[in-house]
């Protein structure tokens, strides 16, 4: 009989689990409403920023307006600098130009990883391709630029295509950085009217060793996300300039590749345009999406050309990009902006979970980029049954707010020391009044936000603690604030 129960209890938790984990992989990320004194994004949230088209002798105060969202790293998309010429040491001199400018220095010093590709005219040559002479000393001023060490394997092998890992506690993000000129085929003469190039379903873009490396990276990767990196456009068709539908059977062969690896979490990311757009594609059942932003020091002002695979609007003033990836499961989702250099207003913006499904922006925004202010209130609670709050007009959620009498500073304090003793937890922020928790459940890597909100006026302690993904979280977030309530009393 014992023996029968012990079973029956197995099977009944495994399938719990089970539901559990099926539940968090399909349903809608939770956020806190949350604040930071900084402005900057909660401790959790790796932050990668990415830009193209910069011309070095023009005004460079924008590195300010970008370091000031704190981001882990830095993507050159391509166009790092406008050198054209066949003269290496103006080339050189264009790097240096650029690298010692105050304000991109002062961002270097500050963002510890800083990583790119080339596009055209840091290659040498306005559009070009494999044809270029000049090409192997022009990548060795790029790597000098990047400061890649001397003993790399991308100083060695020919292209500049490399691969690197940026890590955020158990999570990373793989970025993949292609190499669209080195090895690319002529381009083909225009066939329709206002193009500037035809297609060449013949030629190529990466060249077989390229290809045959970018296929190990993806099919035997672990990371979590994957920004696939291209100087050129990937998925837009209808304009008349470069990209990779002017060679439509490589084009096909890079969506095939990333429908047959399936990576975790795939971007693409693209310059050269001037010009800022989010695309996206279904191909072989697999979404795919495309963030281009192009345009630091200029933009093609003038812009309004067509894009089917275009999401949202067409950013025709200087921009650049930035990705916020926010763990989520055992994954992470990611919200992606294109921003203005102007006034740093996020002109576009999608964002997506682990499996690539659309979220709510706005949500993931409030998490991202936290007001400076302390919130008056705390968010609602959502439908599903993984969340208690003193604030939640839910009958079956409402808690009861603590009460407190003395200055706001014990209060939190004392909440602190309670929290602070209890098993994997992590303080994300805290201001005065104000702290947000998270919590890491035990085996599953699933994560639970927890908020406290002091009122000084009606002296009042105001808590919401919810899971960030999923459907029923089993009362754990009405267990652990029953035990944080009753160590509070006993105090």
């Amino acid at each position: 009989m014992l023996k029968t129960l012990l079973r029956l209890f197995l099977a009944l938790l495994l399938a719990g689990l089970a539901y559990l984990f099926y539940q968090a992989h399909r349903s809608e990320t939770v956020v806190p409403a949350t604040l930071s004194a900084s402005g900057a994004a909660p401790a959790e949230v790796l932050t990668i920023a990415f830009g193209s088209c910069n011309r070095q002798d023009r005004p460079q105060g924008y590195w300010d307006v970008i370091r000031s969202h704190h981001p882990a790293a830095w993507l050159w998309l391509g166009d790092n600098v406008y050198a054209d010429t066949d003269n290496l040491r103006k080339m050189a001199a264009d790097y240096q130009q650029q690298k010692t400018a105050p304000e991109y220095a002062a961002f270097r010093a500050e963002v510890p990883q800083v990583y790119g590709i080339w596009d055209d005219h840091d290659y040498g040559i306005n559009d070009g391709g494999r044809e270029w002479p000049h090409k192997d000393s022009a990548k060795q001023l790029l790597l000098d630029f990047l400061d890649v060490p001397a003993n790399a394997a991308v100083r060695t092998h020919p292209g500049t295509y490399q691969a690197y890992t940026i890590n955020q506690g158990e999570r990373s993000v793989k970025v993949i950085l292609l190499d669209t000129r080195y090895f690319r085929d002529a381009l083909a003469p225009a066939t329709k009217q206002g193009h500037r190039y035809g297609q060449d379903p013949d030629g190529d873009i990466l060249g077989a060793e390229q290809w045959a490396w970018l296929e190990q990276q993806l099919r035997n990767s672990t990371a979590d996300a994957h920004l696939i990196v291209s100087s050129i456009q990937v998925l837009p068709q209808d304009h008349g300039y470069e990209k990779w539908d002017l060679f439509p059977t490589a084009r096909q062969r890079l969506l095939d590749l990333l429908a047959s690896t399936q990576p975790r979490l795939p971007l693409l990311l693209s310059g050269d345009r001037h010009l800022g757009e989010i695309s996206r594609v279904e191909h072989q059942g697999m979404t795919i999406y495309e963030v281009t932003a192009s345009g630091l020091t200029h933009a093609y002002e003038n812009a309004d050309e067509a894009n089917g695979h275009r999401q949202g609007p067409l950013v025709n003033v200087k921009n650049y990009g930035l990705l916020h990836f926010l763990p989520a499961g055992d994954g992470w989702s990611v919200l992606a902006e294109i921003r203005t250099i102007e006034g740093d207003a996020v002109a576009n913006a999608v964002a997506l979970d682990s499996s690539l499904q659309a979220q709510d922006v706005a949500s993931l925004s409030q998490f991202v980029h936290p007001a400076g202010a302390l919130p008056t209130s705390l968010q609602p609670c959502p439908a599903s049954p993984n969340c208690v709050s003193t604030q939640s007009t839910q009958a079956d959620k409402k808690r009861e707010p603590l009460a407190f009498t003395g200055t706001t500073a014990a209060a939190q304090a004392r909440i602190k020391s309670i929290v602070d003793a209890l098993p994997r937890t992590t303080l994300q922020q805290e201001a005065p009044g104000y702290l947000h928790y998270t919590f890491r459940a035990v085996g599953i890597p699933f994560i639970d936000d927890v908020e406290f909100l002091f009122d000084e006026a009606t002296q009042q302690i105001h808590y919401r603690s919810a899971s960030r993904v999923g459907y029923s979280d089993l009362g754990a977030n009405n267990r652990r604030m029953a035990k944080i309530v009753a160590a509070y009393g006993q105090q």
